[in-house]
């Protein structure tokens, strides 16, 4: 039996991708809940936004929604979105798991790796991956991030060919 050890509330918007849940934080008005607004409209599902209440079970992180304001989504330029009416219940989910950490940031990263980026946060002493997307990148926030999630699925991949070619390299 599974039993929560400790819970916490953030402000952000929490959405599924695929399978996997975002967690989307960033200063107020930087632009949470309009990524939110354009990744729902491409099908992907709102759990929460606003304030995401985050419970730690063993070692996973979920995410649900308060009462209170489940199904609503909050842009400046919009205002309150009922999701469920304009956009149909499949794009609303209860909870979910976090897999991800994804950072709105209006400051240009100091240093930028070869390699990307490959950083973690730790939220309730569970480590997630983390990206940190900057606004003045003319690239779409929606692009970027898929496109992130896709290499993060193919990380593996990619480092499993990296090894097996470098050890070819020693080989010869």
């Amino acid at each position: 039996m599974t039993t929560s050890i400790h819970t916490e509330t953030e402000y952000g918007v929490m959405v599924v991708i695929n399978g996997s849940g975002i967690l989307i934080t960033g200063e107020a008005g930087i632009g949470k809940s309009s990524l939110a607004l354009a990744l729902i409209s491409e099908g992907h599902q709102l759990v929460a936004d606003d304030v995401v209440e985050l419970n730690k079970e063993e070692n996973h992180l979920y995410a649900t929604c308060p009462a209170m304001l489940k199904g609503l989504l909050n842009t400046r330029e919009l205002g309150t979105i009922n999701i469920e009416s304009v956009f149909g219940d499949d794009q609303l989910l209860d909870s979910s798991e976090i897999n991800y950490h994804l950072v709105l940031s209006n400051v240009q990263p100091s240093e930028v790796e070869l390699e990307g980026q490959k950083s973690h946060s730790s939220i309730l002493g569970v480590t997630v991956p983390k990206l940190v997307l900057t606004l003045n990148n003319p690239a779409s926030i929606s692009i970027r991030l898929n496109a992130w999630l896709d290499m993060q699925q193919a990380n593996d991949d990619a480092d499993t060919l990296l090894k097996r070619r470098q050890q070819q390299q020693m080989q010869q």
